[in-house]
């Protein structure tokens, strides 16, 4: 016994059926063919209440549920105690344990331990030295605002009137003592040469300056590389501590998922052995009714075969019977009709010929057993086909075999 999967909008037997197993348990449903709201509210209700998925349809579960508490009053009484455990089984329910459990709160823990985004503590530092080095003045000397300078000058300036003076001495003293155009020049030329000097010193004094502007500058470079550098490394450690709770991340949450899947494939596993259960326990259960139902009805129609075929054996009888002695009394021929079971015609002689209607009459009359039998008649297509109907069959063939 097989039924369809019908759901809401569905319509006929099937319909019919369910709605009157829904009404044998406690439902008030009209058996009227049409899946309307009303059966699939009871359907529902139903499901919920036997433990079944809530989903409004009605298939092989829902079916077998339904039928399970009618199938218990067949025969079959032992196997439909064990089918009624099997069906009375709940349904595995997933559960975490505590082991996914506890893997859940290390995986969380790890989540409220991510580390906060990168701040550099020398990135003020940097950008102040960066923003000197880009608005740096250019480099200017002035030698008179140089104090070494004017110390260099005032030295050099004495000591080029001295060495004048001392110059224009000695020359007067060849001379007398008297001054003259050469001890002058001479003086001149001495206090030149100081000059010269200072002259000279001045632009070593401008180097060193540049020098030094150069310096400072290199140094503020060389500061600014040493605090990227100090910026660089401790960045280098956020991003190794960053990869180290990736890291420490994937390992959790691949231990969570192994775990998980294999307590989740097990409660499928699980559900799928309980389902084969009960499907088996189903099957088994339909098996035993359609068996019993095919046994009760094979049994009917060999009662009602055997009545059949006796009525017809009798009528054939008493057919042939009346023939005789019709032909007896008439001399072979008859204008009489008969009202049995068995059909007559007339030949071109106008002779009645009495046709068997059934196989048994057919050998009885014939001798012949190989032919079809009614049933083989009728699921052989072509023979079928061929002849129409199986009086008409044993009709051409009841000619061919006694003519």
């Amino acid at each position: 016994m097989s039924y369809s999967t019908i759901s809401y909008g569905s319509s006929g037997e099937d319909v019919k059926k369910l709605q009157k197993s829904l009404n044998t348990k406690g439902y008030s449903l009209s058996i009227d063919g049409v899946f309307g709201a009303k059966t699939r509210d009871a359907v529902r209700d139903y499901q919920k209440k036997s433990g079944l998925n809530v989903d409004g349809v009605v298939g092989k579960n829902t079916w077998g549920k339904l039928n399970s508490a009618s199938s218990q009053k067949t025969k079959a009484s032992t196997s439909n105690i064990t089918t009624k455990q099997t069906l009375s089984t709940q349904r595995p329910v997933y559960q975490k344990s505590d082991a996914v459990k506890k893997a859940e709160n290390k995986l969380g823990q790890w989540e409220n331990r991510k580390p906060d985004e990168y701040k550099s503590k020398y990135s003020d530092e940097i950008e102040s030295l960066v923003n000197e080095i880009l608005n740096r003045e250019k480099f200017s000397y002035d030698m008179n605002s140089d104090p070494l300078y004017r110390q260099y000058k005032q030295l050099y300036l004495q000591n080029g009137e001295k060495a004048m003076r001392d110059t224009v001495g000695q020359a007067s003293s060849l001379t007398g003592g008297y001054s003259n155009s050469y001890a002058v020049t001479a003086g001149s030329q001495a206090y030149a040469d100081y000059l010269d000097e200072l002259n000279s010193i001045s632009l070593d004094l401008r180097d060193r300056a540049y020098e030094m502007y150069s310096d400072e500058g290199d140094k503020l470079i060389e500061d600014v590389k040493l605090l990227r550098n100090l910026d660089g490394d401790d960045y280098d450690k956020y991003l190794d501590t960053l990869e180290q709770y990736y890291s420490d991340g994937d390992y959790l949450l691949k231990k969570l998922s192994q775990m998980s899947d294999g307590e989740f494939q097990a409660f499928v596993a699980q559900t799928e052995a309980w389902e084969n259960d009960r499907d088996y326990a189903w099957k088994k259960q339909q098996d035993e009714l359609e068996r019993e139902e095919f046994r009760q009805e094979l049994a009917f129609k060999r009662e009602q075969a055997q009545r059949e075929q006796a009525n017809a054996d009798r009528d054939y009888a008493l057919q042939k019977q009346k023939l005789a002695l019709q032909r007896t009394s008439s001399g072979g021929s008859s204008s009489s009709k008969s009202s049995s079971s068995s059909e007559k015609k007339t030949d071109k002689t106008g002779k009645y010929t009495i046709y068997p209607t059934t196989y048994k009459q057919f050998v009885s009359a014939t001798g012949n057993n190989r032919i079809l039998t009614e049933e083989g008649f009728y699921s052989n297509q072509r023979v079928k086909k061929e002849y129409g109907t199986y009086q008409k069959y044993l009709q051409v063939l009841y000619d061919k075999y006694t003519k």
